[in-house]
């Protein structure tokens, strides 16, 4: 069974809130114990618990946090900043990939809704095209054009087959060895086998 999502916001509850502390507590310590060990890379964990009463919970030690935390300090502070996000720098980032996500789906259904235009004109199942919007006009005459495009470039390899099979038969005929018909297709100049399924 599925976890439920958790939603992201401020737990009311006392009792939950100290609970999930300390659980999320122990399992960034795991997370950051094993991100040092895989990566070879210097790491450290300081956390303030609620209300300031009670020390706060350092990992791995206090003198190996210090150590961690002198050695941050004493890099430029260009390169302190190149790779630091807060909270601000985390959101923006979600933001622009849930917007690349949405124009991707967007362009996605449109294309969807542009062949299913496309379907019911050529089955009938439209009268006209009153009503409908320009943009989508414009991708639907962009989709029609494409399609023919691709039934002409069949056409075209197809008869360009036909008449290479005819030049062979009166050499087969005479007992003359011929090139094998997909060789002869190949080398005929412009005309490439359509790849694309309509």
């Amino acid at each position: 069974m599925a976890r439920k999502k958790v939603a992201i916001e401020y737990i009311a509850s006392d009792p939950t809130r100290k609970a999930t502390a300390r659980k999320r507590d122990m399992g960034i310590k795991k997370k950051a114990g094993e991100l040092s060990v895989l990566c070879g890379v210097d790491t450290c964990y300081i956390m303030y618990r609620e209300g300031g009463a009670s020390p706060p919970e350092v990992y791995p030690s206090v003198p190996e946090a210090m150590r961690v935390i002198d050695r941050f300090r004493a890099m430029p502070e260009l390169d302190q900043c190149k790779k630091k996000m807060d909270g601000e720098d985390y959101v923006r980032e979600r933001i622009a990939k849930i917007q690349e996500q949405l124009r991707r789906a967007q362009r996605d259904n449109r294309q969807l809704e542009t062949t299913l235009l496309l379907h019911d004109a050529l089955a009938g199942r439209r009268q006209g095209l009153a009503g409908v919007a320009i943009e989508q006009l414009v991708s639907l005459g962009w989709m029609a054009e494409s399609y023919v495009k691709k039934v002409s470039d069949c056409i075209a390899y197809r008869s360009m087959q036909q008449q290479q099979q005819q030049q062979l038969l009166p050499l087969q005929h005479a007992g003359v060895q011929a090139e094998p018909p997909h060789y002869a297709a190949a080398t005929v100049a412009g005309v490439e086998a359509p790849h694309q399924q309509l």
